[in-house]
This record gives structure tokens, C-alpha cells and sequence, in this order.
């Protein structure tokens, strides 16, 4: 038997604007406090904001009809330092590489711009992203008391976490600890 299934591709381009409605979903899907299309344009409009847009084609003969949003990354840059501002991978999607995957190229577009410096806030709490970010060279700079608030009123600290992008993007990334 002839089968035409492929594997399932992922590609990241640049947020356009009829992204946002599809943007506003995945945030939403991502986190439990998700941001509004009318954050999300106000965000992309700020001057070096920009996102990038992670689909999943299904394969096979309906794979144009099968293209999904998997994940995202908003970015800012000014001059030679850039902040990301947000990254989501859709929980099915997880641990799949989809997000070093978003980071590396967030990284290599912030440093094209001009940037030599990423800076995020991630929380406390979230272990899995922090071991991503430290795998492409972020360390901990600081520390923000009750940074994020939750969504039952309780507030999160979050640490500052800093990477020189001609460093992280000069190698490969560090093993998983």
C-alpha cells in the first residue's frame, strides 16, 4: 500500500497582522492570564517589537489545510539590548523542541537588529523554562518580588535572567542538567 503521510513540519516566520486573532488564542492557551489582541498589537507596535509564529503542518495531501499555531515569542529591541517579553508552546506541543527552537531564532533576529543582550523574567516556579533558558547561556541577575499575580490573586516572584547573544548563539547549547 501507497501512503502519502509525511511528518509533521514546523516552521517560524514573522507575525503578521492577521496573525493577531491566532496570537491572542495561543497566548490564552499557553497561560493561565492570556493577553488580548488589543495588548498584543499595542506590544507589536511599541518601536522594536515584533513576534515570531511557530505552525505545525500535519502532512500529507492536507497538510495546507492542516497549518496550526504551535507556539510564539514577542521580542523588543532597543539598540544593542532586547527583551523577551513572552513564550508560549501549546501544552500537546511541549517538550518537543518547539520552544528552544522559537528561542534560537528570537535570539538570532534580536541580534541581526542590532542587539547583543537578551533580557526576560521568568517565574520561580517554572523549572522547565528556566532549563531551557539556561541551556542557551541566560543566568540569573535578579530577582522581581511578587512579579507575576495569578490568576486565584496569589503573586509570583520571578527572576531576571540575562544572556550575552554573541555567546549563545556562537555554540551550541549547553547539555540539559
Amino acid at each position: 500500500m501507497l501512503s502519502f503521510k509525511s511528518e509533521p513540519q514546523l516552521t517560524i516566520k514573522p507575525v503578521g497582522a492577521f496573525d493577531l486573532g491566532r496570537l491572542a488564542r495561543l497566548h490564552k492557551h499557553c497561560f493561565e492570564e492570556g493577553w488580548s489582541r488589543a495588548d498584543l498589537a499595542h506590544l507589536l507596535a511599541l518601536p522594536g517589537g515584533f513576534g515570531l509564529i511557530a505552525r505545525q503542518t500535519g502532512g500529507g495531501f492536507a497538510s495546507f489545510d492542516s497549518l496550526r499555531g504551535v507556539g510564539f515569542a514577542l521580542l523588543r529591541v532597543v539598540r544593542d539590548e532586547c527583551e523577551l517579553l513572552s513564550l508560549g508552546v501549546v501544552p500537546a506541543q511541549r517538550r518537543r523542541g518547539v520552544a528552544a527552537a522559537i528561542l534560537r531564532l528570537s535570539m538570532q533576529n534580536c541580534f541581526d537588529a542590532g542587539a547583543r543582550t537578551m533580557f526576560l523574567e521568568v517565574a520561580i516556579d517554572n523549572l522547565s523554562a528556566q532549563a531551557l533558558y539556561e541551556r542557551y547561556r541566560f543566568s540569573r541577575v535578579g530577582t522581581r518580588p511578587d512579579y507575576y499575580a495569578r490568576p486565584d490573586g496569589t503573586r509570583m516572584h520571578a527572576y531576571t535572567m540575562r544572556a550575552d547573544l554573541v555567546e549563545a548563539l556562537a555554540g551550541s547549547p549547553a547539555p540539559a542538567s
